[in-house]
């Protein structure tokens, strides 16, 4: 029997082949049983197809059909034969969720006769990407490709949805012609929920010596699976610890085993004109009356008054009694310090009122979710409260993560367009740990 439909390898009399079918007999019109002796022909798949599943006890394999976006589940045998691009005979225990293959069914069986690694798909390891869910793209070091809603994403074998993966996590990319077929995550996030670490509320956080946060209650950090260094620094105090963040699961870390005085600090005075304008460090509101202690290093600062133009900048603290001096004016703001070490940074007001570096608000829209009931919210690590809830609307992409006892936490990266308008979101429901 021949399986694989017939393809023309010479141009001509094609309206007199136009009944010449796949592979699979049962889906398409019967094959030309004398095709023309001077055409050669060979055989050619049914569809092209990505693993979604692969059943061993059961002999059973379910695709995602690209070209139907449907799910097709399929038998295979000891005699379905498995090729690589280069026509390596492969086994069937060697094929992983994700893969893609060309797929040509044995309809006298009513399975699987053979499934080959198509050439031309794009295949890129240990990638990270960045989806616009709007417009159902998704970008991979710097191309842009189309997915759909049936597009295969998986973490640790199981499919999860394509929102769910983070810029920071690591994927097997596969797709072809600026479509994608399916993405692995290789290297996911975990969660780490701080805990006795009041000491620290004001100050910052920085993870792996790179990422800053501000410090603030009830956070729950989303980081990269795999050993990372937590640093928190308040004033004269600092903490630094090494936690093992596995992916999907949330670790406890207390940080009062870790706090200690520290070293190489300064004690900083601040002349602010004019009188009653608000000091802003590092994110927080700070009392400038008597010598503020800051570490040696560089500070976010921001100083408000209405009726001023605001300051923001960074202050590197390198001596051990800096007088720093800062005038608003209509028009400018100037600060008494090494016009070399000036550089900008943006400082925003989150909900309770503290100031958050590198984030933009739009202060007359909300952000409103719905669902899934009694779930904690967490914007970018920091607690916005919990289901249903509303609270300032950011703007630009943000990693959004819900949180509930006894169910799986999950995070969302989400872009936010600055449109001026409410955005209300209902998620799925978290599943139960007990379930996986």
């Amino acid at each position: 029997m021949r399986y694989g439909r017939l393809v023309i390898k010479l141009l001509f009399a094609v309206t007199a082949l136009a009944g010449i079918s796949g592979c699979s007999a049962g889906k398409r019109p019967p094959s030309t049983q004398a095709p023309n002796s001077s055409v050669s022909y060979e055989e050619g798949a049914d569809f092209v197809g990505v693993v979604k599943a692969l059943d061993g006890k059961n002999s059973r394999i379910t695709f995602y059909n690209v070209l139907m976006e449907a799910e097709e589940e399929y038998g295979y045998s000891g005699a379905t034969a498995v090729y690589s691009k280069n026509g390596r005979d492969m086994s069937m225990a060697e094929i992983s969720a994700g893969e893609v293959f060309e797929v040509c069914l044995d309809d006298a069986a009513a399975g699987v006769a053979s499934l080959k690694e198509p050439e031309d798909v794009t295949e890129i390891e240990n990638a990270q990407v960045s989806f616009d869910a709007e417009q159902k793209r998704l970008t991979v070091q710097g191309v842009t490709y189309a997915y759909s809603d049936q597009m295969v994403a998986l973490s640790d074998g199981k499919l999860i949805q394509p929102m769910e993966i983070t810029p920071d996590d690591e994927v097997t990319f596969r797709g072809v012609k600026g479509q994608a077929y399916s993405l692995v995550v290789t290297r996911g996030h975990g969660y780490v929920r701080l805990r006795k670490y009041d000491d620290f509320v004001g100050g910052t956080l920085t993870v792996q010596g790179e990422a800053i946060l501000p410090v603030s209650k009830g956070m729950l950090l989303l980081l990269p699976e795999g050993t990372q260094t937590l640093t928190m620094e308040n004033g004269d105090l600092t903490g630094t610890a090494q936690v093992q963040v596995r992916r999907g699961q949330v670790t406890k870390l207390d940080m009062s085993r870790y706090q200690s005085q520290m070293p190489d600090t300064a004690r900083v005075t601040f002349e602010i004109e004019p009188e009653g304008a608000e000091l802003y460090i590092n994110g927080t509101l700070t009392d400038y009356s008597g010598p503020v202690p800051l570490r040696y290093g560089n500070h976010s600062v921001k100083v408000a008054l209405e009726g001023y133009n605001d300051y923001t900048g960074v202050l590197e603290i390198k001596d051990a009694g800096p007088v720093i001096r800062i005038d608003l004016a209509e028009e400018s703001a100037e600060v008494a310090q090494d016009p070399e070490e000036k550089s900008e940074s943006s400082v925003s007001k989150d909900d309770s009122g503290k100031a958050v570096a590198d984030a933009e608000y739009d202060v007359d829209h909300k952000i409103t979710i719905s669902a899934p009931a009694g779930a904690e919210v967490y914007i970018n690590g920091t607690h916005k409260g919990q289901v249903p809830c509303s609270f300032t609307k950011m703007i630009g992409d943000v990693t959004l993560t819900l949180s509930k006892d006894g169910y799986t936490t999950k995070s969302y990266s989400v872009k936010i367009s600055d449109d001026s308008q409410d955005v209300s979101w209902s998620f799925p429901e978290l599943t139960k740990e007990s379930e996986g």
